[in-house]
């Protein structure tokens, strides 16, 4: 026992050093594929690859799981939920947000069923898809019970599908396509996983829109970002009834909830100063622990899943999931280009 305790507290001082450092580090450059829970995720994979595991209680799962993951979403859901932002959007805009969300969700729900991938994989990367990238994935693991391998193997899909939709795919639609800038704000923002990457797709996005208001796109884009956030109001239960196998509502789900009502709450009072003061303050906070937890995961995990057949096929599930929620949008582009004469 003494030795376990041992093997756990060496595991998190190594987890928690990792997840300081790259969230402090990443935060500093603010590029979007420097995002810091993926960082530390790959950083911890490395040091238990170095390690060769031959520490095998170096394990800080449990805490991370348990512990940081729950703290993490309380200050997540303060810094991110936001009701009347969700109010403000167009009713045109929700609609398409909802089918572009449920057709990368439930595509990517139906491969991995019909091919036999896990269904913690499965539900984390239809979370990482269709909802938020690495937060969504952090926030549905403990409610899916996902093992090391799972969210290794889930968040790197994930990763790789958003770098192709951001440096390739959507800059090629929008060529091909003459894609007005605030309807592209709206694509990247309905589309793409990461909220860094989100920001960077409008903001680098100039020379595809030399007479565009991209400081709109821009804007249109962040609350198109953030309404997809309350997806996990129904993410959340549902993987994790698909994981039990029966009708689950995980304690993450009331931490959800609750800090979104109150996070709510302080911005209808002055969200101004809720965005400027408060804000810069709370959101280090789940940073730092969600970092720690990946790093806490990424020493744990086996990197001979990640290229193993579960590992090629979720990378095939979140590109195959991205490709039908970008068809669905263009779809509903192309119908309402030619009904109203635009999106947005």
């Amino acid at each position: 026992m003494e030795m376990q305790s041992r093997g756990t507290t060496a595991a998190m001082t190594l987890a928690a050093f990792i997840g300081l450092t790259v969230s402090t580090i990443t935060v500093g450059l603010d590029s979007a594929p420097f995002d810091p829970l993926l960082i530390s995720l790959i950083v911890g994979i490395l040091f238990g690859g170095m390690l060769g595991h031959r520490f095998p209680l170096w394990s800080g799962v449990p805490i991370a799981t348990r512990w940081l993951i729950p703290v993490g979403i309380v200050f997540y859901a303060l810094v991110n939920l936001d009701v009347a932002n969700l109010i403000r959007l167009p009713g045109l805009t929700l609609a398409t947000l909802l089918m572009v969300m449920s057709g990368g969700f439930i595509t990517i729900v139906f491969l991995g069923w019909r091919g036999g991938q896990r269904r913690q994989i499965t539900c984390l990367i239809a979370a990482g898809t269709a909802v938020c990238g690495a937060s969504a994935i952090a926030m549905s693991a403990p409610s899916v019970e996902a093992e090391p391998d799972d969210v290794s193997v889930s968040l790197l899909a994930v990763t790789l599908a958003a770098l192709l939709g951001l440096f390739i795919v959507l800059p090629f639609v929008v060529a091909l396509l003459s894609l007005p800038s605030l309807d592209y704000g709206v694509a990247a923002g309905a589309l793409l996983q990461f909220t860094g990457f989100v920001k960077e797709a409008v903001t680098r996005s100039f020379y595809l829109f030399p007479d565009g208001n991209l400081t709109e796109a821009r804007q249109l884009a962040m609350a198109v970002k953030s309404a997809r956030y309350f997806g996990l109001l129904i993410a959340i239960p549902l993987f994790a009834s698909m994981a039990h196998k029966r009708i689950v509502i995980p304690k993450t789900l009331w931490l959800f909830v609750g800090a979104g009502v109150a996070g709510s709450l302080l911005r209808s009072g002055n969200d101004v100063w809720f965005v400027t003061e408060i804000k810069p303050l709370l959101q280090p906070f789940y940073l730092v622990l969600w970092s720690t937890a990946m790093a806490a995961i990424g020493l744990s995990a086996d990197f001979r899943t990640l290229l193993s057949r579960k590992g090629w096929q979720a990378f095939k599930m979140a590109i195959v999931g991205f490709g039908v929620a970008l068809a669905l949008f263009l779809l509903i582009w192309s119908l309402m280009a030619w009904l109203t004469g635009g999106m947005a």
